[in-house]
């Protein structure tokens, strides 16, 4: 079992065993969808930046990095004893920020229906998506279940549960909320190491937008080890020649 709902909770500021399903009935929640209601006719979703949860999740490093540590710590666990069995390989490079994703009621639809592929993500990734809530209906994710199937239907789990689709070729989609619970949840993108190339790595690279994990643990970052991935994938610049005298 991984605590990612304890974890979580610190990060953002709520007691040990809030209720993050309900985090539109708490003042602050209540607060922000008053304000939303009030908005002008041309604004028709709730930005990461009105959301007070997205803003702490985004901030906690530096206003609490004790905390942040924990989360990523439990993170960083869920690769090692679970995605590396899970796709049966040795290692992966995964995405070393996951998302953080704060789905309140009535505040219209976060994002638009997209591939992952739209922004140019690689073709090998796989998306791993784990609500820390309820979720159901029109709080939930939309995806089809293949390219171009239309079959769109939302993920429906409880807390503990995951989805592992295929996010790069399948349209997947959020509708406003209109359930009377809010949506946490934390989702990521990971590509086995059977599938790394200089093409995977052009666009996001390791290092940065990816960092690897192995069945000992996560690779430190700036360590020989991912030196040398860097290099043998070029995701460093060359270095410049010095201009003769």
């Amino acid at each position: 079992m991984h605590p990612f709902g304890d974890a979580l909770n610190q990060v953002l500021g709520e007691g040990p065993g809030a209720d993050l399903g309900q985090l539109h009935v708490t003042g602050r929640g209540r607060e922000v969808i008053g304000a939303f209601q009030r908005r002008p006719k041309e604004v028709v979703t709730l930005g990461p930046r009105d959301n007070p949860w997205n803003r702490r999740y985004h901030a906690c490093a530096q206003v609490d990095p004790a905390a942040f540590s924990r989360f990523m710590a439990v993170y960083h666990e869920f690769l090692r004893s679970f995605v590396l069995q899970d796709l049966r390989t040795d290692r992966v490079a995964f995405q070393a920020s996951p998302t953080f994703r704060c789905h309140l009621p009535w505040c219209g639809a976060p994002g638009r229906p997209h591939r992952d592929e739209d922004y140019r993500h690689p073709r090998c990734e796989v998306n791993y998506w784990i609500p820390l809530t309820a979720v159901f209906g029109s709080n939930s994710l939309y995806a089809e279940s293949r390219r171009d199937a239309c079959d769109f239907r939302p993920f429906e789990l409880s807390p503990g549960a995951l989805v592992r689709f295929y996010g790069n070729q399948v349209w997947h989609y959020t509708i406003p909320n209109e359930t009377d619970c809010t949506r946490v949840s934390i989702d990521f993108r990971v590509i086995r190491e059977q599938e790394w190339s200089i093409a995977t790595f052009s666009d996001f690279q390791l290092g940065a937008y990816y960092a690897v994990m192995t069945r000992s643990g996560v690779l430190p970052y700036k360590s020989p080890e991912i030196r040398a991935l860097q290099e043998e994938f070029q995701c460093v610049p060359p270095p410049k020649k010095m201009k003769g005298k």
